[in-house]
């Protein structure tokens, strides 16, 4: 991480003082005008970080990125060169550059639980780097900013300053560089990037997900260096922002399927058919024609209607036309002239339904599902 903090800070100089790329204060916002020099001072950087950190060459993720990425792409403003590489790292970590290249570490590939999350942190950086936030953070930043980082460089060069400082000063330029952009260019990002995600065909509530699991990652391991996330101490602030958006805008806020819980299924083992949440045991019953198929409907209308938010009276018994009925929301799962051997009483399934949705939310507690 300090290496990479380092190149990222020779990047971030080049962006200030370099006479062929550098913008003036005085240059209007990024704009199709500025997209050659926001380019170049992509490939510079990605030069940079090549030599110093190594590239993982996977030709099967690298074409799954790339496949992501081209979803992503026609919903973006500006036509960039959105190349996605990925570099070893055991630490959760993205970045883009000026010009749109973007990085994933190897630890945020093993972080990320599904595609729609790999494309929520793909959209994030990307919207970054179609707003050019680099480029306006750097022209906000004073002069005394790029004099602390050279300081910094030319101490770290000269090793003057132990190993104890050399970590501090890593720790402040993963801060001032990796992680610049102001809380209100990360709102943009990710209430951007939330819009091109559903535009895209992917799960706008990966954004929610992802952030949600990297703070409770901050909150569990306080001394470990989070990547993109470990410096924003507005990480609640952008949480809330993302789940708010998503209320406002009228998008159905869906984690289930982006985690990829309360997977509901059917086996059968023994002569029984049995009913599965996320590998665990729910009720079963002797095996045949008619089971299979009250299992297979029950597996159906449960994956349909189960859900990480749902409130627990959501899931009720009630009587309709004078039978007992298990009901999810609005949702009809089974009457109770359904119910056949093995299929506990309805109160008694309600309660098995709900601890399974505790179980699953069990992963991620700091997660605000009621909201």
């Amino acid at each position: 991480m300090r290496r990479l903090s380092l190149v990222l800070l020779s990047v971030l100089c080049v962006l200030y003082v370099c006479p062929s790329c550098a913008f003036s204060a005085a240059t209007p916002e990024p704009s199709y005008k500025t997209i050659k020099k926001e380019i170049r001072m992509g490939r510079k950087g990605a030069e940079a970080i090549e030599k110093e950190c190594p590239r993982v060459i996977d030709p099967a993720e690298e074409a799954k990125l790339a496949m992501i990425a081209e979803k992503l792409t026609p919903h973006l403003k500006r036509p960039l060169e959105y190349i996605v590489r990925i570099i070893e790292m055991k630490e959760p970590n993205a970045f883009s550059l000026p010009g749109g290249r973007t990085y994933f570490t190897t630890g945020m590939m093993k972080f990320l639980k599904s595609e729609d999350e790999i494309a929520a942190v793909m959209c994030h950086e990307f919207v970054h780097a179609d707003r050019a936030h680099a480029v306006i953070q750097a022209r906000r930043n004073s002069a005394l900013n790029l004099l602390s980082i050279a300081g910094l460089i030319a101490a770290t060069q000269v090793g003057g300053s132990g190993a104890a400082g050399v970590a501090v000063m890593a720790s402040g330029i993963q801060t001032a560089i990796a992680n610049s952009y102001t809380i209100e260019l990360e709102k943009e990002a990710d209430a951007v990037g939330i819009d091109v995600l559903a535009k895209a065909g992917y799960n706008p509530s990966a954004m929610l997900t992802m952030m949600e699991r990297l703070r409770l990652e901050k909150m569990k391991h306080a001394q470990v260096n989070l990547g993109i996330y470990q410096t924003h101490p507005e990480d609640e602030e952008r949480v809330e922002a993302a789940l708010k958006y998503l209320r406002d805008h009228g998008i159905k806020v869906d984690r289930k399927n982006v985690v990829d819980l309360l997977k509901v299924s059917t086996n059968e083992v023994s002569g029984d058919v049995v009913l599965v949440i996320d590998d665990a045991k729910i009720f079963s019953s002797p095996v045949n024609k008619g089971t299979r198929k009250l299992f297979s409907g029950l597996a159906e209308k449960l994956n349909n209607s189960l859900a990480l938010e749902l409130m627990p009276y959501d899931i009720k018994v009630i009587d309709i036309k004078g039978e007992k009925t298990l009901v999810i929301k609005r949702d009809i799962i089974i009457t109770e002239h359904e119910r056949v051997a093995g299929i506990p009483e309805l109160t008694e399934v309600r309660n098995m339904l709900n601890n399974a949705i505790v179980r699953a939310r069990g992963g991620n507690p700091v997660a605000d599902y009621f909201r």
